[in-house]
């Protein structure tokens, strides 16, 4: 803990922060990545497959269940990725300027902007 009080002290501006913060940054680049495209896919193939074996079994109970329940996992599939992007184009509105070039390695966490240095 205090050698991050040190490391702390030593930074003086933003920059060197996002330096030093980048491999964080690009941790949670990947995990708001994941959270924006990979959970809305896997909601809209699961309620796809529930559609598929409700159609199979040629219920139409089952067919009416199983709509609803697609309807409702791609609205909210489409919740996750809008809040998610919300949320981004919020921080970039309000966030300092000095911190806008820590954003690069969340908004881009795979791209060589994202400058993970070891010094």
């Amino acid at each position: 803990m205090l050698n991050l009080v040190n490391m702390l002290d030593t930074i003086t501006d933003a920059g060197d922060l996002c330096n030093e913060l980048s491999p964080v940054l690009r941790l949670v680049g990947i995990a708001v990545f994941i959270i924006k495209v990979v959970v809305p896919i896997l909601l809209i193939i699961v309620g796809m497959l529930d559609m598929a074996k409700a159609v199979t079994e040629k219920d139409e109970n089952k067919i009416k269940d199983a709509q609803h329940k697609l309807i409702k996992k791609a609205i909210a599939a489409v919740l996750v990725f809008l809040i998610v992007t919300i949320v981004g184009v919020l921080m970039r509105l309000i966030g300092a300027a000095e911190y806008k070039d820590c954003m690069t390695c969340i908004n881009s966490p795979f791209s060589s902007e994202c400058k993970i240095t070891n010094e």
